[in-house]
């Protein structure tokens, strides 16, 4: 039986390994194989997250976190996706200052896709091993789950900061950190919620489409993103949800931390 387990446990490091191999190949292999250039982009930007997401999820499963149980509460959909969907510029889509640049099905199913794993890769990442790892550090109570949101929710932020290295300016970067800080806190919630960490991730891919789908680097049009109606628009809805939120976090029962725990695997990790 410990050789079994010995084995299988080599196994899932091997496929890790290979996949974190592959990620890295696609990363910085270029290939080009259509003619329009938008689409060679996404096929660039896809390749290497189905093996980035393989890896994580392996990774997870490595660790002993179970991410994929029956989804609960599915409520906490609803002030989720509120933000994700109001993450489209409508105001400035509205006043013709957007403009789509590649409307073929073809590229909307691509970046529909990149959005989709890019969700799923960083729902497990951050939401899935991160904070299961910080529920083992910290007290298995009220305090140590607070403790874990925070924490999961600053370094999910904190890390867009790598975009720098991108050749992204400072000022982007910064504002870009900061409200990823504040989607982090609710991508959690809705993993706190629901159990599942598909519900995060479908949040999380939702709010990527909205935002990025005029964006010169990855989407598919361009324009101007944000004007004051768009800005006023987003602070206020931004505003309801997060007071809801945090308070949903503050309140967060004794019996669905205990059930959360023992979903992933860490409640009677020391």
């Amino acid at each position: 039986m410990q050789n079994s387990s010995k084995r299988k446990r080599t196994i899932m490091i091997t496929a890790i390994i290979l996949s974190c191999l592959l990620t890295a190949i696609f990363e910085f292999v270029s290939i080009s194989p259509f003619k329009q250039t938008i689409y060679n982009k996404l096929l660039q930007n896809i390749l290497p997250l189905p093996f980035a997401t393989l890896s994580v999820l392996l990774l997870a499963r490595t660790c002993g976190y179970k991410l994929f149980f029956r989804p609960q509460k599915l409520f906490c959909l609803l002030p989720c996706l509120l933000i994700a969907i109001d993450n489209f510029p409508f105001a400035s889509y509205f006043a013709g200052k957007l403009e789509l640049k590649y409307a073929q099905p073809l590229a909307f199913f691509g970046f529909a896709v990149y959005c989709l794993f890019v969700g799923l890769f960083e729902e497990i990442l951050f939401r899935g091993i991160l904070f299961g790892v910080l529920t083992e550090c910290f007290s298995k109570d009220k305090k140590g789950l607070l403790k874990s949101y925070m924490l999961s929710s600053l370094i999910f932020g904190l890390m867009h900061l790598l975009n720098l290295f991108t050749g992204a300016s400072v000022g982007a970067t910064l504002l870009q950190a900061c409200y990823s800080i504040l989607t982090g806190g609710l991508f959690a919630y809705a993993f706190l919620k629901s159990k599942n960490i598909l519900i995060p991730a479908l949040v999380h891919a939702v709010y990527n489409c909205c935002g990025l789908l005029f964006t010169a680097e990855l989407g598919l049009g361009y324009g101007s993103l944000i004007d004051l109606p768009t800005a006023l628009t987003m602070l206020c809805v931004c505003s309801l949800v997060g007071c809801f939120v945090v308070y949903q976090v503050l309140t967060y029962p004794e019996r669905e931390r205990t059930e959360l725990y023992v979903r992933l695997g860490v409640s009677k990790k020391n």
